[in-house]
């Protein structure tokens, strides 16, 4: 309209004029050519890509072109904490069975360290309720841990991987344990109910099948109804003192595991969520500390810098997803240290979705959610006008990535589906690597700015003298086919000129 108006207009001018209507009609021809920005499609095309190379180069894959220029807009991130924002080395560092505490030593996956009580080491065979939690932790396990020729690497999840290296270090020989406990069948880990379950035989005839569980302390408690003594035998379970446990992990930023075992019946070959709903004999808790990166906690003042909000979304305890939060600084309201805000998915469930809105914009950190409150959290920023990027890993975060306006997908630990569902994927993981795909698409954006003002702004001098040929009755200027050689040369080139230009030093220090 802007275009074909002001061309219609100049052919009618010239006709009331008297002018020759094949001469008013080339004129509008070219008028129209030289406002149209023909080469605006190829040049923001190209630069778009160009922004997409250089992203992949720095471990930031998109698969969405336009995404390039939505990552310059965003004004909030939602990021898991496991292998994001921190390094996704898990290391147990304590142990809880029997009513006892006890350390481990030894960082990494390698094998090397011991388990120890008041500075003396601990023989874990002399002590039933231990013994048990390390082979709890061995067996409700899917990784395997190996040796190759740079050290030692687990194959699987990194949270399982540690529960092997800590039943490594109380010296258990592993591929007994095996032979005596052989799996029967399996129960996979699921967001919505929050443990892991195997069903194991017994190579000794006379002993019953059994049952371990591991998962959230919140999930076992409640199915749970004694505790495993160190002298093996059951007594009374005091949920109060576990939880009292787990919170004195949790304070310290470790991530807290909660094992559980049920004796079922002989011909028992197969098992489901109805087998363990109750009568489970509590064993134990490790937990295990997985450091902030470095990068993740620059990442996150960077973002502050920039006017970016970031936000944990996480499915460990509050404790320790505010622990951590607090050691990366997350929430720029509080002093160096201070224990952030947290909501937990149970707060979430009874929350209107008003309610929700207004509580996700004081609130940093958000604990024990699952992945249907992953897509209401989504949801509730946007309602209030936030650009969201969300992280992902699982199939179930598949809703919440499609909705948000850039779905980010882990590269290492993604499931195809989540990486269907995404616009960009992290290569390596890490929250660094979103920061930096905003810096790009913030210069992407700019650049965009700065090619369609030229472009736009170039058309004016060729559009004057056809307005002045029509009003003055002077000789058309140029022809059809001069203009359009002009555009070619003066607009795309230059344009794409100002489309490949490098990041500003400032561009990560002003607003979205």
């Amino acid at each position: 309209y802007a275009i074909l108006g002001p061309a219609a207009v100049t052919f009618l001018v010239g006709l009331y004029h008297g002018d020759s209507w094949i001469d008013l009609f080339m004129a509008t021809v070219a008028l129209s050519v030289a406002m149209i920005p023909e080469g605006l499609p190829a040049v923001l095309t190209i630069t778009l890509a160009i922004g997409v190379a250089r992203m992949a180069k720095r471990h930031a894959i998109i698969r969405n072109l336009p995404a390039v220029e939505t990552l310059g807009s965003t004004t909030v991130i939602c990021s898991d904490k496991t292998g994001t924002l921190t390094r996704n080395e898990m290391t147990v560092q304590q142990l809880w069975a029997g009513n006892e505490n006890y350390a481990v030593s030894g960082i990494g996956y390698a094998p090397e360290g011991e388990i120890r009580q008041a500075s003396h080491a601990v023989d874990g065979s002399k002590n039933s309720a231990l013994s048990e939690l390390l082979r709890a932790g061995l067996l409700c396990n899917d990784s395997t841990l190996k040796q190759g020729d740079h050290g030692w690497k687990i194959e699987g999840d990194p949270t399982e991987g540690a529960l092997l290296v800590s039943a490594h270090k109380a010296a258990i020989d592993v591929q007994q344990l095996l032979a005596d406990y052989p799996r029967l069948d399996a129960i996979p880990f699921e967001s919505q109910h929050q443990y892991m379950a195997t069903l194991h035989g017994r190579a000794v005839a006379a002993s019953r099948p059994v049952v371990y569980l591991k998962g959230s302390v919140e999930s076992l408690l409640e199915r749970c109804s004694t505790l495993l003594g160190a002298d093996g035998k059951s007594q009374l379970l005091d949920k109060d003192n576990v939880h009292a446990q787990v919170e004195k992990m949790a304070s310290q930023g470790q991530r807290v595991l909660a094992f559980a075992r049920l004796s079922v019946s002989p011909e028992t070959t197969a098992i489901d969520h109805d087998h363990v709903t109750q009568g489970l004999v509590f064993i134990g808790l490790q937990g295990m500390i997985d450091p902030p990166r470095e990068q993740a906690i620059q990442a996150v003042r960077a973002c502050q810098a920039a006017g970016i909000k970031v936000k944990m979304i996480t499915g460990d305890h509050a404790i320790t997803a505010a622990a951590i939060a607090a050691q990366i600084g997350l929430d720029d309201t509080l002093s160096e240290g201070e224990i952030p805000k947290v909501l937990t998915g149970r707060e979430l469930e009874v929350m209107s979705d008003a309610e929700l809105i207004q509580a996700t914009t004081g609130t940093a950190v958000f604990a024990r959610v699952t992945p249907e409150q992953k897509l209401r959290l989504v949801e509730a920023l946007q309602a209030h006008g936030q650009v969201v990027a969300m992280t992902g890993d699982g199939v179930n975060d598949a809703p919440a990535l499609r909705r948000a306006d850039i779905g980010v997908a882990m590269g290492i630990t993604g499931t195809e589906v989540s990486k269907e569902a995404a616009d960009m994927g992290l290569i390596d993981d890490n929250f660094a690597t979103i920061v930096v795909a905003v810096e790009e698409g913030r210069a992407i954006f700019e650049n965009i700015k700065k090619f369609v003002a030229y472009i736009l702004t170039s058309n004016i001098p060729e559009i004057l003298p056809f307005i002045a040929f029509v009003l003055l009755d002077i000789p058309l200027p140029l022809t059809v086919v001069l203009i359009l050689s002009i555009d070619l040369g003066t607009d795309i080139v230059p344009a794409l000129g100002l489309g490949a230009e490098r990041p500003e030093s400032d561009v990560m220090h002003k607003p979205p």
